[in-house]
């Protein structure tokens, strides 16, 4: 999987226009709500998400990995 620290900058700038729509679906997976304390978020320093990209199937996958 790769960072996405480490993308050129279009493909972050490609990332960044569709975490709305990432967001939407994962809280659809999760039964349409969810409720995040902040302290959590904060907490989120340690860590990268990464990300890979099926081009057979069109399927992405998410992973968080310490940094």
């Amino acid at each position: 999987m790769t960072s996405i620290h480490e993308l050129s900058s279009s493909h972050q700038m490609a990332i960044e226009a569709m975490k709305s729509q990432l967001i939407i679906v994962l809280v659809q997976r999760l039964g349409g709500r969810v409720e995040v304390p902040a302290a959590e978020i904060d907490a989120t320093g340690s860590v990268n998400l990464m990300m890979a990209v099926d081009d057979k199937t069109r399927a992405f996958t998410f992973e968080v990995a310490k940094k």
